[in-house]
């Protein structure tokens, strides 16, 4: 194994790559995690080194997404984002956030699961929202991503989801896209985990139950024939395969 230390050392939870810039995009599980971007200095080449940087809000520096005090986010609501250079990233004091926030650093409520699908990404704040019921955020890169004229035209990211009421979707954690565009989710409430869709428009629905224990589902992801939903239980050490017919289920 070799350590990609340029990728920042801190409470790392998931990752997605743009496969067309090979830029990596990072999630931190904290309370006040930050989102981070890795921009390698060779495309797919990641141990050759690279920039970190974190996202911050165009123009309201410290902005805070969680939702927690009062609803600084609304559902749908766009934001252009600027990223910023943080150095150095290989420090053991877990403070790469702290110094992130000083800087303009835009607050998340622990990032968890990510996913790159075409052309955007969704990645989940498992305890964001007034509720703390989880959050899921998109954020469309910029024609520009990575380069000097991406100010011209900046990423965006978007609430695209905000669970209100835990019986719908309580503490979302790792994700993936189904192959029909829907978002699907698993929850990490230790209570009773269920794997959840979204459609585009928001409406939640239930795919699976987890009442064999109180364990969470992780690693959900499809195959890539599309016809079989692979998901883990996590304590439990076990990985379930769950065929569909899987066109829609989202319309059943």
């Amino acid at each position: 194994p070799v350590p990609l230390k340029a990728m920042g050392r801190f409470y790392r939870e998931a990752v997605c790559v743009d496969p067309e810039t090979s830029i990596v995009y990072q999630t931190e599980d904290r309370g006040d995690g930050i989102f981070y971007r890795f921009i390698p200095n060779v495309k797919e080449k990641l141990a050759e080194g690279g920039k970190l940087q974190f996202l911050m809000i165009a123009d309201q520096p410290q902005f805070d997404t969680r939702n927690w005090q009062s609803e600084t986010v609304k559902t749908g609501q766009e934001f252009a984002v600027k990223w910023v250079d943080i150095d150095p990233v290989d420090t053991n004091e877990d403070n790469l956030r702290y110094r992130a926030t000083e800087m303009g650093g835009t607050k998340f409520a622990r990032g968890e699961g990510i996913w790159f699908g075409e052309k955007e990404l969704y990645f989940a704040c498992t305890s964001g929202g007034a509720q703390q019921n989880g959050q899921i955020f998109k954020y469309i890169p910029s024609p520009y991503e990575g380069t000097e004229k991406e100010a011209e035209q900046p990423g965006k990211l978007i609430l695209f989801a905000e669970s209100t009421d835990e019986n719908l979707l309580n503490m979302c954690d790792n994700m993936t896209i189904a192959p029909w565009g829907d978002i699907v989710l698993c929850e990490d409430n230790g209570v009773k985990n269920h794997i959840r869709g979204i459609k585009p428009d928001g409406t939640i629905y239930t795919i699976a139950a987890n009442v064999g224990s109180t364990s969470e589902f992780a690693g959900v992801v499809f195959s890539p024939s599309g016809n079989t939903l692979f998901v883990n239980i996590q304590a439990n050490g076990h990985t379930l395969a769950i065929t569909g017919p899987w066109m829609n289920p989202s319309n059943e």
